[in-house]
């Protein structure tokens, strides 16, 4: 297999498996383990790497190795700012190149996501998982995507890949896709190609930032409520290890209200040595 061939696999499984959560954040990625479970040598897992760090999913560390890296708060606004700014742009320019084939393509994204919230709505299941979710995120990438890649323009296509694949990262790992979540999705990607139908750029753009806006609204509130044990410490999610974290929530959950009644035989109340 050619070494590029070789090198997309390696970045494509790395991909995945930071995406599923079998690495972690923290983890630290060892490019020689890595080579050994993917049958090459370490050049296209170096080189897969360097992608992936280039993408903000991992972070190379002088001395210490290749960690895959957590987001911040701010991180995931700033996220979806950029995003919004890029697609928004794009949309205008993919409207004046736009073709029947675009359309019927977008169309079937949507019917896709349509077709995802009928199963899980029959299901009784209360949110996406396994297979049903990869679709999801699969029509949900490859809408925006083809919305970016007919504006034509390439600098943009790779800027918005990258966000792209960061806010994928921090969905699979933190956001629970409900029914809510899915029909919204379906919702609003109808409502846009309807609209590029129409010929109503500004119909279609309003759409799109309303819906990435929307996005960013349920993604910070699973951020808060995950993190909502750590904030009123002032540590960030990055401040101290997993474990640690987990063990100071606790102590917080477990630690007296503030002016509340402490009894004497939960105090250590021995008298003072004589000097």
């Amino acid at each position: 297999m050619a070494a590029v061939a070789l090198s997309e696999k390696a970045y494509d499984q790395i991909q995945e498996a930071i995406l599923v959560g079998r690495f972690p954040e923290g983890s630290v990625l060892s490019e020689a383990t890595l080579a050994k479970e993917l049958g090459m040598s370490r050049t296209p897992v170096s080189q897969a790497m360097d992608r992936l760090a280039a993408d903000g999913l991992v972070q190379r560390i002088a001395r210490y190795g290749t960690v895959v890296r957590s987001f911040t708060r701010q991180e995931l606004t700033e996220l979806y700012e950029v995003r919004e700014a890029l697609e928004s742009f794009a949309i205008t320019k993919a409207a004046e190149r736009v073709v029947e084939e675009t359309l019927t393509r977008l169309e079937r994204y949507c019917q896709e996501m349509g077709r995802l919230a009928d199963e899980l709505r029959a299901s009784g299941r209360a949110v996406l998982d396994g297979a049903s979710l990869r679709r999801f995120l699969a029509a949900d990438l490859a809408f925006h995507l083809l919305l970016v890649r007919t504006a034509g323009n390439a600098r943009l296509m790779k800027l918005v890949q990258q966000t792209r694949t960061i806010s994928r990262v921090f969905r699979m790992r933190r956001q629970q896709h409900d029914l809510r979540v899915v029909e919204g999705a379906h919702r609003y990607h109808g409502r846009v190609a309807d609209a590029l139908r129409r010929g109503d750029v500004h119909t279609a753009r309003e759409q799109l930032v309303e819906h990435i806006r929307a996005s960013q609204r349920e993604a910070s509130e699973h951020f808060d409520r995950q993190h909502q044990g750590l904030s009123q410490t002032g540590l960030g999610p990055t401040d101290l290890p997993r474990d640690l974290i987990r063990e100071l929530e606790r102590i917080e959950r477990a630690a007296p209200e503030p002016g509340a009644d402490v009894r004497p035989s939960t105090v250590h109340n021995r008298r003072r040595p004589r000097e």
